[in-house]
């Protein structure tokens, strides 16, 4: 079995990056066809893994809605609510973005899921094994958009074969925060790396694996950003990019204080530092596989991609030796 702290023996020739698109990115129309367009661009210079949350919101109405049916407080109203809500929400974004037969495509897939989703609340209303339930429920938002992604990727002309994270990354059972089984999961994502076509483009959902025996499992709040750094050092990236509604890293919240200013970049360890006091709003784990693998990230805007976000840079690396942004 291959050692998950080392670099993968076959790291394909041609580079390969890892963007992480956030829910924000991925959760209006306008957005959802600029990620369409970065992949597109930077899948014509090299390898690209995309990694993606649910829609924006999605994840609070999922937690929302278990909440009502934990408490019994009308949880069979808030369940048909969410369902129909994330129905309309996905079907018109679908309408938006993909071709008829895409959608129609879409639309059977929608429907699949939003039934396991039924399914996975019953279980939950009915105190069968309700931690895998929750954790089934919680799932879903990712489950929804990354088909999305992949569909409109075709629509582009790529090659976007259907991934499934929860076949790929294995964890234990401490549901809501499990813990990634670093070996097993490194087995699993560099085989299934090394079957794909040289010129897929794969979509995965962030924030999700799953047990060996197949129950889905969440990573906690923001696990999207661990998952894609996982993804990133497992295949010897050669570099993550987060891409978010902010256009990087500020010295406050931009949005609360007008004096906040962008940070040009910051070294691994400052990164390290404002991550363990929450200050990057990134999932406390999202670090240290980059760190571990001496890979980059930059985090940038989706609603202004041409600007140049924050990098952050590993001790052996310099900000301008970083990959070209698409």
């Amino acid at each position: 079995m291959p050692d998950s702290s080392s670099p993968p023996p076959d790291v394909p020739e041609s580079p390969l990056v890892v963007f992480k698109f956030g829910g924000t990115s991925v959760g209006r129309p306008d957005r959802f066809r600029t990620v369409v367009q970065l992949i597109r661009e930077a899948a014509a210079e090299g390898r690209v893994v995309a990694v993606v949350s649910a829609l924006s919101g999605v994840s609070r109405q999922l937690a929302s809605a278990l909440e009502a049916v934990s408490t019994r407080a009308d949880g069979a109203t808030a369940v048909e609510t969410l369902t129909d809500t994330l129905r309309t929400r996905h079907a018109e974004q679908a309408e938006a973005v993909l071709c008829a037969d895409r959608k129609r495509t879409y639309e059977a897939i929608l429907d699949e899921r939003l039934e396991a989703l039924r399914c996975a609340f019953e279980r939950v209303e009915q105190d069968i094994d309700v931690p895998a339930a929750r954790d089934a429920v919680l799932a879903v938002g990712e489950q929804l958009s990354v088909p999305m992604v992949t569909l409109a990727l075709r629509d582009a002309g790529l090659h976007a074969p259907r991934c499934d994270a929860t076949d790929l990354v294995v964890t234990d059972d401490t549901f809501g925060a499990a813990q990634v089984q670093h070996d097993d999961t490194s087995e699993r994502v560099r085989a299934w790396y090394r079957s794909l076509d040289p010129a897929a483009v794969p979509v995965v959902a962030g924030f999700i694996g799953a047990t060996e025996d197949g129950r889905p499992t969440t990573l906690g709040f923001e696990g999207s950003d661990y998952s894609a750094a996982l993804f990133a050092k497992l295949l010897g990236a050669q570099g993550l990019t987060r891409y978010t509604d902010v256009d990087g890293i500020y010295t406050d919240d931009p949005d609360a204080n007008e004096d906040a200013e962008r940070v040009d970049h910051l070294s691994m360890e400052e990164a390290l530092a404002r991550s363990a006091s929450g200050g990057l709003g990134m999932h406390p784990k999202t670090l240290r596989p980059l760190a571990d693998a001496g890979i980059p990230m930059q985090v940038r805007s989706i609603v202004a991609p041409e600007c140049p976000g924050t990098p952050i840079v590993p001790a052996e690396r310099t900000a301008d030796a970083l990959w070209p942004a698409p």
